[in-house]
């Protein structure tokens, strides 16, 4: 009875020491962040992507090699690896929130730029391809399951293509206070752009009747009613309606809504500066800022403020 109660007693333990070896083990293959993510992952590769492209075909891939495809279509392979570096991180954590929520990507500036293999040989062609493809993955894999956090939480990594010298709060654009989204100095050098608009064309986009209106009502037909701290417009009125800002900018194409109006000719004439919305890092800050010598996670806290990197799997 008493080597029984021996061998009973050894089983006991060596089950539990298994047990506790199995947790042990596991944990590569989780990420357990803050009281909603658990998501099986491989140590490798990341949690999988869903992306919709733009034929319309879903396709599930693992997550770094998801990025490959967005710093294909966001970035150029030439640009500084810090800037790539910094632009990998951003576009890892945006993905990570619409991933856990079980969302489906678009391949859009809507959500993420991606190019298939596919599309990425028709880009570079059959003898940069390669290399490029070769450059990214290695940017990719050195910051391999490193996101951005604010406090214990991943945070929603806006990104645009340039802003002109100065990003914008999110609380101007979309009205919610972000704490990591704020106005910060961009070195970047000034995007500037034109567009010219025919009264046909503006009435065409914007549904006014401006061309059967008298020359000198038209002037005041569009005007910026006010800006932003950062001097970007926030309302518009056209032909007495107020509209904002951002929905003009989409209604005319425009680059941003860092804009000036002029009347030239018969039509209006817009000069914008910088290109997107402006909140979070911004593209073309960060290879200024990498060719300046500034290292990826620097270029990071600067665009979004009191954050900090994490390996999360």
């Amino acid at each position: 009875m008493r080597r029984l109660r021996l061998w009973r007693w050894k089983f006991w333990l060596a089950m539990t020491m298994v047990g506790a070896l199995s947790v042990v083990l596991a944990i590569p293959w989780l990420s357990v962040y803050g009281p909603y993510v658990r998501l099986r992952l491989s140590p490798a590769t990341g949690p999988e992507v869903t992306v919709r492209t733009e034929q319309d075909q879903v396709l599930s891939m693992p997550m770094e090699e998801y990025l490959v495809g967005v710093l294909a279509g966001e970035m150029q392979p030439q640009d500084p690896p810090e800037a790539l570096k910094a632009m990998a991180v951003a576009a890892r954590s945006f993905a990570w929130l619409r991933v856990e929520r079980g969302e489906t990507l678009c391949a859009t500036v809507h959500c993420q730029v991606w190019l298939s293999p596919e599309q990425r040989l028709q880009r570079w062609g059959a003898v940069k391809t390669p290399q490029f493809t070769e450059q990214l993955l290695s940017v990719v894999t050195a910051t391999r399951g490193q996101m951005a956090l604010y406090g214990n939480k991943v945070i929603d990594a806006t990104y645009h293509a340039s802003c002109g010298g100065r990003t914008e709060s999110a609380a101007a654009v979309w009205g919610r206070e972000i704490p990591y989204l704020q106005s910060v100095s961009c070195p970047e050098k000034p995007d500037l752009r034109e567009a010219r608009f025919t009264l046909g064309e503006l009435d065409a986009r914007l549904g006014t009747t401006l061309a059967a209106m008298a020359a000198k009502s038209r002037r005041n037909a569009v005007e910026v009613v006010d800006r932003t701290e950062t001097g970007r417009v926030k309302h518009v009125r056209v032909a007495g309606e107020e509209m904002e800002g951002t929905r003009f900018r989409s209604a005319l194409g425009l680059a941003s809504t860092d804009l000036r109006l002029n009347w030239d000719g018969g039509g209006l004439r817009v000069e914008t500066r910088g290109h997107g919305h402006a909140v979070g890092l911004c593209q073309a800050g960060a290879v200024s800022m990498a060719e300046k010598g500034e290292p990826y996670d620097a270029i990071l806290r600067h665009y979004y403020p009191g954050t900090r990197l994490e390996t999360l799997y």
